[in-house]
C-alpha cells in the first residue's frame, strides 16, 4: 500500500522541519554570521578570479577557505527547493511567470511604481509556491532566514529598480557578477604548521540560478510595460523605495515564516 499524497509531505515535511530545527534557532532576529560547516573540498572564488597570491593580499591573510551556514543534508534538501522555486519563477510550474504576474499588479494596482509590483509578485508567487509544495515550506523559511530575504532584497531593490528606466532606454539586462553572490567572513584558522592565524572564509549564496531567472523575468516585464502596454514614465528610485518603507528583507523573511505556521498546522506538526 503505497502513502497517500498527505501523508508523503506530511513525512517530508516533518523531516525537514526537523532537520533545519538548528537553522531555525540560530538565525532567529538578530543579526548572525553565516558560515559554521567547512567545505575543504572548495575553492575559494576570489582565489579563481585573482590567484592564490592575489586572494591573499586581497584579504591580508594567509589562509582563505570556504564554508557553509548548512550541512550537507540541508543544502541537498534546498537546492532541490530552490529548483522547483525556480520552475515557479519562470513559468514552468504554477498559474504564471513571474514577468506576467508584475505586469498584471502595475497595470491594475501599483503602477507607476515597479518595485512594488516585483515585490507583490514575489510574495504572490511564493504562496502559491508554499499552497503547491507545502512540504518545501520548512526549506523556504530557513533559506528566508540564512540569506533569502537579503537577497531578493538585493535583487529589488539594487538591481531590479533600474529595470523600468532601462527598458525605456533600451538598455540590455546586466546580470550580477558572481561575486555579487559570496560573502566574506573573518575568522581565526591553523595554518599548515597549526598555528592559529587570522583567516577569511567565503560563504556562496546558493541561488545564483534562481537569482538570474528572477531578473531575466523582471526585465521581461519591463519591456512588456514599455513596448506592449505603452509605459513611457520611471519614477525616481527615491520615490519607489518610499512607497514600500519597511526594510525588505526583515519584512520577507517575516513573510515566509508566516508562510510556514498555517502549513504546520495542518500537518499537526509542532
Amino acid at each position: 500500500m503505497t502513502d497517500s499524497p498527505d501523508d508523503a509531505t506530511r513525512s517530508h515535511l516533518q523531516h525537514t522541519y526537523a532537520l533545519f530545527a538548528g537553522i531555525r534557532r540560530r538565525f532567529n532576529g538578530a543579526s548572525v554570521k553565516r558560515g559554521g560547516h567547512d567545505r575543504p573540498e572548495a575553492t575559494p572564488l576570489y582565489v579563481r578570479r585573482l590567484g592564490v597570491e592575489g586572494a591573499r593580499l586581497f584579504g591580508g591573510v594567509d589562509v582563505y577557505a570556504v564554508e557553509s551556514a548548512f550541512t550537507e543534508e540541508q543544502e541537498s534538501y534546498m537546492m532541490e527547493a530552490l529548483a522547483a522555486l525556480k520552475n515557479f519563477v519562470s513559468g514552468k510550474e504554477g498559474a504564471a511567470p513571474l514577468a506576467e504576474r508584475i505586469v498584471q499588479q502595475y497595470l491594475h494596482h501599483t503602477a507607476p511604481y515597479f518595485v512594488l509590483a516585483m515585490l507583490r509578485s514575489t510574495e504572490d508567487l511564493l504562496r502559491d509556491f508554499v499552497a503547491a509544495h507545502p512540504g518545501e515550506a520548512a526549506i523556504l523559511d530557513a533559506i528566508f532566514r540564512v540569506a533569502g530575504g537579503e537577497g531578493f532584497r538585493d535583487l529589488i531593490r539594487i538591481y531590479g529598480a533600474r529595470l523600468l528606466e532601462e527598458a525605456l532606454a533600451n538598455v540590455e539586462l546586466t546580470q550580477p557578477d558572481i561575486l555579487a553572490f559570496v560573502d566574506v567572513h573573518d575568522s581565526f584558522r591553523k595554518d599548515s604548521s597549526g598555528k592559529t592565524v587570522q583567516a577569511k572564509y567565503e560563504v556562496w549564496c546558493p541561488g545564483r540560478s534562481l537569482a538570474r531567472a528572477y531578473l531575466n523575468q523582471c526585465h521581461d516585464a519591463a519591456r512588456t510595460l514599455v513596448q506592449v502596454h505603452g509605459v513611457r514614465i520611471a519614477p525616481p528610485k527615491r520615490d519607489e523605495y518610499l512607497i514600500f518603507p519597511h526594510e525588505i528583507s526583515a519584512y520577507l523573511n517575516d513573510f515566509a515564516q508566516q508562510l510556514l505556521a498555517p502549513v504546520l498546522e495542518r500537518y499537526g506538526i509542532d
